[in-house]
This record gives C-alpha cells, structure tokens and sequence, in this order.
C-alpha cells in the first residue's frame, strides 16, 4: 500500500491545482507577484494597444488551453476511479491463495459470491477477482450531476465562492452564505464579497448623491434636502430678504434673486445670491454678491453642553451621543464622574449625574462628614449648616434666641436670653452699635481680622475701637521646619534643611556630604551613612558628588548603557551587546532553531513558517513552483517545508509520441506543414497567426514549417504622465517621478511640501492640500494641517494625555486629550481638621490656624465664641476650633431653670429649653408622643394612647405620634389611599379606596348629547366626537357637561376609532361608621359627602361580619383588613321608565303603585315584577298575587342499573 499512496499523492496534489484554474471561469487579471509560479496560472495582461481581431486570436490559444485542462480533469478522474480498482486488487492479491476464489476485506468469498462492504456498494467474485460498483438501484446511493459534473452521494463541492451544495441521494441541496440583515434601502455586492453591502450615498428623484450632501429637490426647487445614512431628508427652504428692489424669480429656482452679474470660481458660475458650500470643508459656506464672493464659516446652534462629533459630510455636532474627555459615549452609556458620590450617563449630549443611593440613617438630622458619600449619625446637618457631634451652636427664629447642641445625628435646643450687644444708647435716639475703621476699611463691632500683608497679626473691634496685637506662634514638635509664603508660623509639613525645602516623605542625599542618605519625615530631617555595594570591576571611579565608586559606563552610538547592561546594537537589531569594564561587546544573537525546514528569514533569524525559502529564492505559503534544477518534478510549499514530486504528463492521443529534449513529457509528432509551439501548445497550422506564449508584444506567422515574429508597433500615449503597460505606454495610471500610480489615486507631492497630487488617466495634477476642519476646540500643528493628537492652548503645544498647570489659574490643573482641553481644580488632600484656614497665594486649606465663623485664629489662640459671646470661650486646637461654655456655680434643687448663660437656677421647671410653672401641664419632647406636667419642681410624662385605625397598611408620618391609614387591601392587593380601579370580575364597576375603606359599584351612565351610541364592549353610550356646546376637547381632557358637581365628561381615544365623549356620574365613598351628626354634606362644586371624624374599623374580630352603612344603596362586609362596600343591584322593573320612582328610604327604583303590590319571604314587590327564586323556579307579582313556574322536566327511561339523579 506504501507504493499505491505514493502513486496517489502527487496526481491528488496536481488534481486540487488544476480543479481551480479549470472551474473558476474567469482570468486573473492581476500578475503574479513570484517569478516561480507555474506557466498554467499565468495569464496575458487583460489591456494591450493592438487591434480586435488581434485580441480574438490571442485569447485563441487560451481557450485551446482551458479545453484541454478540462480533458485533463477528467481524465484524472477516471484515472482515479481505476486506481482505486487497482487498491482493491492490489489488496485481495495480498491475502488470496492460488485458488479460483475472492479475497480481501478481512472475508474469503468463493467464485461467484456477492458482499456489500457498505450500504452504497455491492461486490461480486468473478475469475478470482473481487468487482465492486455502486448500487444505482438504491434511491439514496444514487449519484449527482450538476452543471455537467458529477458528484458521488455524500459529496460536498462549491460551485463558486458562495455558495456550498451536497450530493443526497441523487438530488443537489445548495446553501447560499449566511449574511446579516441590514437595515438600508439600497445594497449592493462588492466584488469577490458573498454578501451585500449598504450603498453609500443615497438615490433621490433618480440620481445619485454622495454619504452627507446637501442637495436641493430637483422636481420642487423650494425643499432643501440632506442625504444621511443612505436616507434623504428634506426640510422647506426660508427664502431671505433681498437688498433689491425688484427682485426676480428665475425658473427652477426657489427665492426671487436680484438681477446683477454672478460669480465665476474655477469652472463653476454662481449666480448672484446663490450659496454654496465649499468642497471638502463643510463649515465653510460662500456666497456671490454682486459678482463679488464672500465666505463665511457656518455657526453652530450649541444645543447641548457635551454634543457628539459632527457626521461624516457634515459641520456641526449633534445631540445623539456625547464627545466628554477625549472619548465618544454614546446616548446613555455610563461616563465618569469627578463626584464620587454621584454617577453620571450620557443623555443626549449632555451630562446628567444622580447621587448615589444611600440608605436611611437611623437619627433625624445625620450629617455630612468629608470623604463620605452618605450623611451618618456622627454629625448634625441643621437648617443648612453642617456641626460635628457635642459641638453647640446658637440660633435665631422668629424673634427668640437658641442655643443648639449636636449629639449623634439628633439636634436639641433650648430658648436664652439674646445677647446685649455693647454699644452705646444716644441721647436722642434708639441704641446704635459703633463700628472701626482702619486703613480705610470698616470692621462691625466684635469681628476680628487679619490686616492685608501682616500675617502675623490679628485685629478685631471692640466698642468702636480696633485692637491689634501679634500673632504669637506656638512650639512645634519638629527640628527642620518650613517658613511657608505668606505665613506666619512655621510648618512641619516639610523640611528645610541646608537651605533647601524637601516634600514630607522624600529620601535625598546631602549636597554637603554626599555620603549622607537622609529622609525628610514630619519636618524632621535624619541622615545616615550610605553603605556602598561591591564592584565587580577591576578599576572603579569615583567622581565628584559621588560617594561611591562604581564601574564605569560604557558609550556606544551616542549613547549610554550601565556596567553590567545587556542590550541589543543601537543600529544592528540582531547583534546583543554587554557592557563591562567601560567597554561594550557584542556578538550576533544566537538564533533558535525553526520548527520547519525551509523557512523565511526573519529580522535576525530563519525562524518565519510563513513561506518557504527554496533554491535561493522565497515563496508564500500554499505557492506551487517548479523544481530549480529538476523542471519534471513540481513543489509545493506548505507552513516553511517543501514537498517535490514528479511532473504528471498528459495523455496523448498520437499512437508514437516522442520526448523533446529538455522536455518533461513525450509529444506527440508535429504535422507536416505546421509549426511547433513551445510548451504543451497545439502546433500552429501553415498560415496561421499567434502570439507566442509570455510576449503579448510580438506577434507570429506560421509559413511551410518556419515561425516569423516582428513587434506589434505602439501609438503614442494620450497623456502626459503614462505608465509602462506589457507592451507599450497606457493612459490607464500615472508614472510620476519613478512610482507608479493607479488612475484615481491620490497620493502626497513627492517634491512639493503640502501638495496633495492626483493621478487620473495618465496625468498627473498637483494642488495644496485641503485641510478638513479639526474636530476639536484645541487642535496643535503637524505638517501641514491642525490634527487632534495634541493641544495648543494659549499658544503653548503640549501632547495628547499630558497634564500641565493652568497659566490662567495657578489652582488648577489641565490635560491635553485629543485636541481637548480640560482644566479642573487641584485635588486637594481634606483637613484633618474641622475648621481648616487657607493662606493666601496658596490653593489648599491647612490645619495651621482656625477659620471659625468669619474670625481667623492663630493656633493655641483663645477668643469669645463669635455665636455666644457671653457665655462660652473658643480655643483653636491644630486647624480645629472646640468652644465650650463657661462654668456655673452648681444648683441646689433637682429640676433648676435656666439663669444667665443658661446656668441652673431654682424657680420653676425646665424641660426642652421651656420653662413652666409649678402644676403646669405641656407637651413632652419632640417625637416621644408624651404628655408632661411640672410639680414640685419634679416633670413627669405620660405616652398618649393612639386610637385604633380601620385599615391594615398603617403609616407615621414624621413629626406625628400615631399612625395613619395608607390605603386599602382588597382581594389580596393593595391600593394606595384615594386611588380607583376597576376590578377583574366586573367589567362595568369601578372601586375606589378612602380612608381603607373600598366602595364598588356598576358604572352610573349620563349623557351630555342628544343621540348617544354604545357599541360591543362599551358600558355606557359615547358621544361622537369631543365637542360639547361649540368648545372642543382634546383626548384625555375632562369637564363638568351641567350644573350637577357628580357628572363628568372624558374625552378618550380608542386604537382604530375616532375620539369620543364617555360622560357618567361620580362615585361617593361609603362612610362606614359614620354616625349622622357627623356627616358633612358636599360643598360648592362637590359632590360626595365626608365624615368629621375617623371611619369603623374593620378587626379582626369583625373578620366575615356585614354592616348595613348609612347609604341603603351599599352592603359592607369585613375582610381582608379593609371594609368591602358593595352596591346593591336593583331587579329588572317590567313597567315603562317614566312609571318608576325611588322611596324616600329606598335604594332601587320601582314601579309606581297603580296596581297592589306583592309580599314574597318578607320581601315588597312591585306589580309586575319578575324574580327567581331558585335555578328551576322563577315568580312573578301581578296585581297583588305572587305566581311561580317550575321548569318542566322530561322523563327519562333508565335502565336496572341506573337510577335518576339531580345535579
């Protein structure tokens, strides 16, 4: 079998490079990048300058050569098919004896047996060798045909590119590409693509217009329409006043003109008045006045604060996504947030920030504490002003004065007497506080200040007169402080040292003795010897500054790399350097060793599998090649190994072929008086023309045995710049300055700086090039146009994602990002302290004094509490102000009340900054729901007791003591108080919910026209169209048609129909438990009644129990919690609408009393109404005499073994 497979591998190979070239169907037109590639895949250039019938014989000889290709694959097939006859002799012939039977495939048959080695195939024992074939007869073992060639069951094979078919039982199955659904109104199908594609650019009243253009409608001159994302939109067009007189409309256009002369740009003429925009810049839109142009460029509409970059074609951005930091974000997409406590999306352009949740803190007023996002317990917010828990404040409302303390998120206060404030009484006025002046300034009395460039003193007025004296700073706990700028005191937040100012935390090494490592920590400098490590050199240096020696560096290249260094060659990649002794020494990099045996060479090494390096020569992965020396074998590469084989030779019908030398196959003898060909071509006949085979230039004759060629001549080329095409110059690209370029391609001036030139039929036109506008507010300058990777702002160039200060605000820092400019406040560290004071020319608070209320304060300062200066005293401690009250003699009885400066003394009782009198009774304190009395000097509080409520979903609001219904719970479901719906069961009902109490009751129908109209599904009669009295109604719209406060009108739109009127009257709650003196009737323009006080409760021992209310229309009934008010429903009357009347006492409507009633189970019934009293019974009342019908049953005949039954 080794021999079989090495007979079968090469005609495999030579059969899947042949398969291609014979049913692809079409000629490459592009010419082969390798020199190697086989003569078969290369084909005549597809443009030459000779005549047609030139062109008809030259493609002659290369459909002579598909035919026989195509008789060579077929030829191969049936080759193939014998070859596998001969595997299976092959293979009976290696397990048979001599005698006259069959064997192979793991069986010994007799002569004439019959096996099937599959389901598809039957086999038969003929003259001692096995015959197998297919079984035709069988419907799914049937072979395929399809465009003339045939597949064998199972087979799959591609007709073109696309498109993959399966042979299944005789019948051909085909499946185009899956492609995705796109949503476009015209595509279209690249070449060598499967699928479509949309067409850029849209088609509009017939004719093509580019992605983004503007463009007016050519049947209606006054719509101006824009083509977007292959869509036309068109918007009217707003003529503007003319400066003429008389203005004149000429034909196909929109806006009258004036008559004067036009302009003239290039090759285009604009008419006066005209406008236009200008190509390949948007923004930028000219117009000609009076034979003179003027550009303007085009100003955008900021309608959002962060608009997404302008469409492709288009000038200003829009408001679909947002441009935020250098990146697109789209409509609702997530973007950062400076705020950690916030997160922000993208809406629509703009930016919209939430906070971010947090949850309920367990104290009334929590506060806010630096660093955290949500308020807590450790501190107070009141009123609008943030206090740290224990801190006391003092308020003013209406007219009293509070003095307040936080404690643990809960705020007390307490009534004092305000302050005298000192200032002298005039003679002839009311009291007037005097103020100081200094330097200018005026100061109120008893602020306190800090005089402009005299840090070190503090200033404050009292009683008219300004007080000033220094600023006396306190120890600090470090040896190496820094006098910062403008302050008065020292600081430990750095060190100096020698002179110089080191940050908190910095290591440095000591400019007087560089031996000295040294650390700056909390303004405190300590040093310490270096230790040095060992050298691995012979001769260390020691220079100066350094206190250690070291082995010297080593230059290569104009650079510098450490002893020890290893690196690669500054200029050669693959050698690798090691710097040692000063001296750098380099050696080629060792190579690995490639997993394939011809590979490509790589930058340094033969390690690339990508291709195949053969005989001096490269080739790409998957190229077929011929041998270098041996032109009968054929090569093929494969992943960087080349595999060789033998050259497959072409059946020959001549019965005495004959070997050429230097040929790899036998030929055929030439026909006398033909001309042989070179190659595998058919021999020319006598006479013949042809063009011989790889020179398209020259053309032939065959003449009694002997070939004549002479050059086909070549016209000179139409254009200056030709390129050279296979035989003569073609206009068909541009040779320019040694390059060559395609017909249409642009391409960067080669000589000219900020030229852009175009090639277009075999010339070549150089301009400037036109810069597009820069999508960003800050472009920088590169070449020749703005770009968007860096910044100039200021007229300083800074690079994309560099961070720089902010030249206009010292404070701030900016970054550069994508043209984008962004400039924020430094982040500054937060104080570790609560009233932190920030020192001029600097940007960040420090701990080093106090900012209390206005008044600043030097640390270890004590001064009068600016809220409370009469009774409490403030000390400035490291950045912080604590103030505490003054001290008060101790009170000698239990409940004392509050004296001067809120000290105790013993008068009456205090209790929450109130005081009361002896048997006094008050309030308790906010939120305890207590009663309190004042006795003997002693408070003693009670809880007050909450009345029981009639619903289940209770509520406290804030502020009260005892809870709330807050709606009602019926079948299971909740509903919020005053809240109506329309239950399951009942179409035509309606339920409202009112102090958890739940009234249900039909639809009560009114009219407010004259011919109403009710339909399927309706419950009342609608009135067609929303219009009453002349006044129109839009849908959703409600009024009052009448007098009547209980009817109302809605106008509603149903899906399919018109609007329409659906008027009814409205439904009063049921007042459960209301007694009648506590019933209010309705007020002006109200129609349901109320009760003045809380409605029965529905317990849990009333649980199943029914109330009859006030309201004899309604039954009650006890669940769920909640009381269920039902409306009664009134019986069918059989006399006329205008015989009925409601009872005074009564809830439905009866008959009026013509005749005698009737009396049935206890129960009044008018004349000539009908009921029923059971599912077989129905009565009847009819002048005074009750009648009942039982339904008449048929017999039924039942059998012994049944019996009769009533459901």
């Amino acid at each position: 079998m080794a021999g079989v497979g090495a007979v079968l591998l090469p005609l495999l190979l030579q059969l899947g490079s042949m398969v291609p070239a014979a049913c692809g169907g079409e000629v490459s037109r592009e010419r082969p990048r390798l020199a190697d590639i086989l003569d078969y895949q290369q084909q005549a250039p597809s443009h030459s300058l000779v005549p047609a019938g030139a062109h008809q014989q030259q493609w002659c000889p290369l459909e002579e050569r598909l035919e026989r290709l195509e008789a060579e694959v077929t030829d191969l097939r049936k080759q193939n098919r014998d070859l596998q006859a001969r595997v299976l002799r092959l293979e009976s012939r290696d397990c048979c004896s001599t005698a006259p039977q069959c064997c192979g495939l793991q069986r010994t048959c007799p002569e004439g047996a019959r096996w099937e080695p599959d389901a598809c195939t039957t086999c038969v024992c003929r003259d001692g060798t096995a015959h197998c074939g297919p079984q035709p007869s069988l419907p799914h073992c049937r072979g395929c045909s399809h465009n003339g060639q045939s597949y064998g069951h199972g087979e799959t094979f591609s007709p073109d590119a696309c498109t993959t078919c399966h042979c299944l039982a005789g019948a051909v199955q085909c499946q185009g590409p899956s492609c995705s659904e796109l949503n476009c109104l015209e595509t279209l199908t690249p070449p060598g693509e499967c699928c479509p594609v949309c067409r850029p650019g849209c088609e509009y009243e017939g004719q093509r217009h580019e992605e983004g253009a503007s463009f007016l409608s050519s049947s209606n001159p006054c719509l101006q329409c824009s083509c977007l994302r292959s869509l036309v939109r068109c918007v009217p067009v707003k003529c503007q006043p003319n400066p003429c007189p008389e203005p004149v409309l000429r034909p196909g256009h929109c806006c009258p003109v004036c008559q004067a002369p036009g302009c003239t740009e290039g090759n285009s003429h604009r008419d006066h008045g005209q406008e236009w925009t200008t190509p390949g810049d948007p923004c930028r839109i000219c117009r000609c006045l009076e034979g003179q142009i003027q550009c303007r460029q085009r100003e955008c509409a900021s309608l959002c604060p962060y608009p997404a970059r302008p469409l492709p074609g288009t000038c200003c951005p829009v408001c679909d996504g947002c441009f935020l930091n250098g990146r697109e974000h789209s409509s609702g997409e997530p973007v950062g947030s400076q705020d950690p406590c916030s997160s922000c999306r993208c809406a629509n352009g703009s930016v919209q920030c939430e906070p971010l949740p947090c949850p309920p803190a367990p104290c009334r007023y929590p506060g806010r504490i630096p660093g955290q996002c949500c308020p807590v317990c450790d501190g107070c917010q009141y009123q609008g002003h943030d206090y740290q828990s224990e801190d006391t404040f003092t308020l003013q409302e209406n007219g009293r004065c509070l003095r307040c303390s936080c404690q643990a998120g809960e705020v007390s206060c307490e009534e004092q007497d305000c302050p005298v404030a000192p200032c002298t009484r005039s003679a002839s006025g009311p009291q007037l506080c005097s103020a100081c002046v200094l330097n200018g300034e005026e100061f109120a009395e008893g602020i306190q200040w800090e005089p402009d460039g005299q840090p070190c003193t503090t200033c404050s007025c009292q009683d008219g007169l300004p007080v000033c004296r220094a600023v006396l700073c306190s120890p600090i706990p470090c040896q190496h402080p820094t006098q910062p700028p403008g302050a008065c005191c020292p600081s430990c937040e750095s060190c100096t040292y020698h002179g110089l100012v080191y940050a908190n935390g910095q290591n440095f090494t000591d400019v007087d003795n560089p031996c000295h490592a040294c650390h700056c920590e909390d303004g405190t400098v300590r040093c310490s010897l270096v230790n040095c490590p060992s050298t691995t050199c012979a001769k260390p240096q020691n220079g100066p500054g350094q206190c250690c020696p070291k082995c010297p560096d080593c230059v290569l290249e104009t650079q510098v790399f450490v002893d020890g260094e290893r690196f690669p060659h500054p200029r050669d990649p693959c050698q690798e350097c090691h710097c040692q002794e000063g001296q750098a020494r380099c050696q080629p990099r060792a190579c690995p060793s490639a997993p394939c045996g011809h590979p490509l060479p790589s930058t340094c090494c033969r390690t690339d599998c990508k291709g195949c390096a053969f005989g001096g020569k490269e080739y790409p992965n998957g190229a077929d090649f011929p041998h270098p020396t041996d032109p009968c074998r054929l090569c093929h590469c494969l992943s960087g190994n080349v595999q060789c084989l033998a050259r497959r030779c072409p059946p020959l019908s001549c019965p005495e072929p004959v070997l050429p030398p230097g040929e790899c196959c036998p030929q055929c003898r030439d026909v006398p008086g033909g001309c042989p060909r070179s190659g595998d071509a058919v021999p020319a006949r006598n006479q013949e023309h042809f063009f011989p085979p790889g020179d398209p230039c020259s053309r032939c004759l065959c003449l009694d045995g002997s070939v004549s060629c002479q050059r086909l001549p070549c016209p000179p080329a139409p254009c200056a710049h030709p390129r050279r095409g296979p035989c003569c110059s073609s206009c068909d690209g541009c040779l320019y300055q040694g390059k060559v370029f395609a017909s249409g391609e642009r391409f960067p001036s080669p000589s000219i700086a900020c030229h852009v030139c175009l090639c277009w039929e075999g010339s070549v036109n150089c301009e400037p090039r036109a810069c597009a506008p820069a999508q960003c507010p800050f472009p920088a300058r590169e070449d020749c146009c703005p770009t968007c990777d860096g910044c100039e702002y200021l007229g300083v160039s800074y690079l994309s994602s560099q961070e720089f200060p902010d030249p206009r605000e010292p404070c701030n820092l900016c970054t550069c990002l994508g043209g984008f400019v962004t400039c924020t406040r430094r982040p500054c560290e937060p104080p570790a302290c609560s009233h932190p004071l920030t020192v001029p020319e600097h940007c960040c608070p420090t701990c080093q004094g106090c900012l209390y209320h206005g008044i600043t304060a030097a640390l270890g300062e004590t001064l009068p509490d600016p809220l409370d200066p009469t009774c409490s005293l403030c000390t400035c401690q490291e950045g912080s102000m604590h103030c505490q009250k003054k001290p008060c003699p101790p009170a000698l009885c239990t409940q004392p009340s509050p004296g001067p400066c809120f000290c105790p003394v013993c008068r009456s009782c205090l209790s929450q900054g109130q005081e009361y009198q002896d048997g006094e009774e008050f309030e308790g304190p906010e939120g305890s729901c207590e009663r309190c009395r004042c006795w003997a000097g002693q408070v003693s509080c009670t809880r007050l007791r909450c009345p029981p409520l009639p619903c289940l979903l209770q509520v406290t609001e804030p502020g009260s003591c005892c809870p709330q219904c807050a709606g009602c719970l019926a079948h299971g479901e909740e509903h919020p108080e005053g809240s109506s719906w329309v239950p399951a069961n009942s179409p035509c009902s309606i339920c409202m919910c009112h102090k958890g109490v739940v009234t249900c009751a039909l639809v009560q129908c009114a009219s407010a026209c004259i011919q109403p109209q009710q339909e399927a599904g309706d419950c009342c009669p609608r009135c067609s169209g929303c219009e009453h009295e002349g006044q129109k109604y839009e849908p959703g719209e409600s009024f009052q048609p009448a007098t009547d406060p209980c009817e109302v009108c809605i106008c509603e739109l149903q899906p399919g129909r018109p609007p329409s009127l659906h008027c009814r009257r409205r439904q009063c709650p049921v007042l459960v438990g209301c007694p009648p003196s506590q019933r209010l009737p309705p007020g002006p323009r109200h129609c349901c009644p109320t009760c003045a006080q809380a409605l029965s409760n529905c317990t849990e021992d009333l649980r199943g129990t029914e109330l009859m209310p006030p309201d004899p229309c309604y039954t009650c009934q006890c669940q769920d919690p909640t009381w269920l008010c039902t409306r009664r429903t009134c019986p069918e009357l059989s006399c006329h609408p205008w015989e009925r009347h409601t009872p005074a006492d009564g809830c439905c409507p009866v008959c009026k009393a013509s005749t005698q009633s009737c009396t049935h189970q206890g129960r009044q019934v008018a004349s000539g109404e009908h009921w029923a009293v059971d599912a077989c019974t129905s009565c009847s009342c009819l002048a005074g005499t009750v009648r009942c019908q039982s339904q008449r049953c048929s017999k039924l005949a039942c059998g012994s073994a049944r019996m009769r039954l009533l459901p």
